[in-house]
């Protein structure tokens, strides 16, 4: 005769708690075989095996609605195609994990021997996780960006670099606009590298070890930790200053746009730019299939303001300024990137996509299996202000 068990039988056959059980059962998951004289459910050898397969897919991660739907296929579960995508998933955790202890041990750094105040110490967190979302677009770019050239390419270009120029890069980061284009700068320039955070200048000053040799005759890069809202900037000492994406990080920006006004020599020049803004219009023809209603309205609002913001500052210092965009876009064909990506983008449309974080991710992994990954344009802002 073949052996029934009880909820509680089972659940501890199967290491679960006997709540488990019941709750596998209301969701229609598990089934029991009979009930007793006294009601009690019976379960039998196959609803063991039913557990541990549900179990299973738990443990990977896969959501409630997807086990149920993986459970009625049978035999034709595509097991493999199942595993991959949950190894991605799992990967993505961990390279989520590794960016916290990253953002952790720099904030560690910043504290050396004393206590933090907890007000510095979130500044601190926020810097350190614009910056970790900035390195992530841009390494999204340099996969799945569309562009015939790279921003950093076109960036270089706008320099309009002569020899012997003297240069300041405020908030220089990794410096890509120099080291992309290293054997394009010409002889006999001073370059001086600017940044609060130590991490892009030691690993621009390794590349500078590296590659000096390479350089056109003369010209030298120098490299200062400092924060540029406190650092006093020598009046009339460059003919060039570049602020590459500088703006959202500063509080005063009145305050350093004078600062560096002062620091250009006559005639000298402001070279400014602003973090990508993206096409609205795209997102949301991207993302209201699934959330069925229209998305980034602030986020476009707040670019626009941002932008009105810099541009009367920038005609209050300068005798003027000119406007270039660098079009670009991306197509982004891995729907975990692309999800991440648009959490990314904005704080509201984050949460609507996390209240529907599921399905949201379901729909974009149809369009990737369909190949239809949509394009979402973007553009590259940069302003050339004359002293």
């Amino acid at each position: 005769m073949e052996k029934l068990y009880t909820a509680g039988e089972l659940a501890r056959r199967a290491g679960v708690s006997a709540r488990t059980i019941r709750f596998y059962e209301e969701k229609g998951l598990l089934r029991p075989r009979e009930r007793s004289t006294g009601g009690y459910r019976l379960y039998d050898d196959s609803a063991i095996v039913r557990l541990q397969e549900i179990l299973m897919m738990k443990y990977v991660g896969l959501p409630l609605e997807e086990i149920s739907q993986a459970l009625e296929q049978g035999e034709d579960l595509p097991v493999a195609g199942l595993l991959a995508r949950q190894r991605e998933l799992v990967l993505e955790e961990r390279r989520r994990l590794d960016r916290i202890l990253e953002i952790i041990d720099q904030a560690g750094r910043h504290c050396l021997q004393g206590q933090l105040p907890i007000t510095r110490f979130v500044e601190i967190m926020q810097l350190l996780t614009k910056n970790q979302q900035a390195n992530f677009r841009y390494g999204l770019y340099e996969r799945y960006g569309t562009s015939g050239q790279r921003w950093h390419e076109w960036m270089f270009e706008q320099l309009s670099l002569e020899p012997g120029t003297r240069v300041l890069d405020v908030g220089c980061g990794h410096g890509n606009v120099w080291h992309g284009s290293w054997e394009k700068i010409p002889g006999d320039c001073r370059i001086t590298l600017l940044d609060k955070e130590t991490g892009g200048l030691q690993f621009l000053h390794g590349i500078y070890l590296e590659r000096r040799r390479e350089l056109s005759g003369g010209t030298e890069l120098f490299f200062l930790c400092e924060d540029a809202e406190k650092w006093k900037c020598p009046s009339e000492a460059y003919d060039l200053i570049l602020a590459g994406h500088l703006w959202s990080y500063i509080r005063d920006r009145e305050g350093l746009l004078k600062k560096l006004r002062r620091g250009l020599t006559e005639g000298g020049r402001l070279v400014s730019t602003f973090t990508s803004r993206v096409s609205a219009g795209d997102v949301n023809r991207l993302l209201e299939p699934v959330l069925r209603k229209k998305v980034l309205e602030s986020y476009e609002e707040r670019g626009h303001a941002f932008a009105a913001e810099m541009e009367d500052l920038f005609a209050g210092e300068f005798s003027g300024f000119s406007r270039k965009v660098f079009h670009n876009g991306l197509r982004i064909d891995q729907p975990e990137e692309l999800l991440r990506y648009l959490c990314n983008l904005d704080g509201e449309l984050e949460m609507r996509i996390r209240a529907r974080e599921q399905e949201v991710r379901k729909y974009l992994q149809e369009l990737a299996r369909q190949g239809q990954t949509p394009e979402i344009s973007t553009e590259g802002t940069c302003y050339c202000c004359r002293k």
